[in-house]
């Protein structure tokens, strides 16, 4: 589903991804772990091509994107639009657009973009409220919502486009931590269900629950990659041993 082939990115000269190359299958979820400034939200804005690549070479749900040398074709425009299509993010900021209604927030891309009915579009949309758990709050607005409940509405969201892969920044990094649990409830619900996804996440034990990989980016590289079991329990590489005494050690 995913490859990833020696992707390097960096921003006024200072490079921040020093050639990542990863491979990804169908349903597998990977969680990607790491200290701030690591590198691990440019990786997913890189897959989501909300950031160009400066090289390397990114496969993600059947579509191929290399650098364009800040020159986008046509054909990239348009590999990027199917991307959108394709590829769902839930940012750590809600993006909720504050005067329109949980449902109407739900169904207005299925409708402009994927060419829904408003019928078809609300049905699936309240599908979905009722996956997340927030079937009375249709019309409810942002405003009126716990952080939880509106990052709930924010993967619902995405969900209506029918995404064959799921892409997550950090999404509880912005809620206090009694409404941390429902919103990992739903991903852990997704990741049960199958769904590709990636997660950037400073959720350690989500991470043991879900992932059926863990990558520990240090220094924009892969220092570690492996199965959960193995990477909390026996990490390989001392950097991230470091790591997982620092985040777990108590305060």
């Amino acid at each position: 589903m995913i490859t990833v082939n020696n992707l390097v990115k960096s921003y006024r000269g200072r490079r921040v991804l020093h050639g990542i190359s990863v491979e990804q299958q169908r349903g597998e979820a990977v969680v990607i772990i790491g200290p701030s400034g690591c590198g691990k939200s440019t990786f997913l804005r890189c897959l989501n091509q909300l950031e160009p690549i400066d090289s390397g070479q990114i496969t993600i749900a059947g579509l191929t994107f290399a650098s364009d040398g800040g020159r986008a074709t046509a054909e990239d425009r348009e590999k990027q639009r199917q991307l959108r299509l394709r590829a769902g993010m839930v940012f750590q900021s809600f993006n909720l657009f504050p005067h329109r209604t949980v449902l109407g927030n739900i169904v207005e891309a299925p409708i402009a973009v994927r060419g829904l009915s408003r019928a078809d579009a609300e049905q699936r949309a309240r599908a979905l409220l009722k996956k997340v758990g927030l079937s009375e709050r249709a019309d409810s607005y942002p405003s009126q919502l716990s952080g939880g409940q509106q990052q709930r509405v924010a993967i619902a969201r995405a969900l209506a486009m029918e995404p064959e892969v799921m892409l997550f920044d950090e999404p509880t990094s912005a809620l206090d931590p009694e409404l941390r649990g429902e919103v990992l409830r739903v991903m852990r619900q997704l990741g049960e269900e199958g769904m590709t996804m990636i997660v950037v996440t400073h959720e350690m034990e989500f991470a043991r629950a879900v992932a059926d990989r863990v990558l520990f980016f240090d220094g924009g590289v892969i220092a570690e990659d492996g199965p959960p079991e193995q990477v909390f329990a026996g990490p390989r590489h001392e950097r991230t041993r470091e790591f997982l005494r620092k985040i777990t050690e108590p305060s």
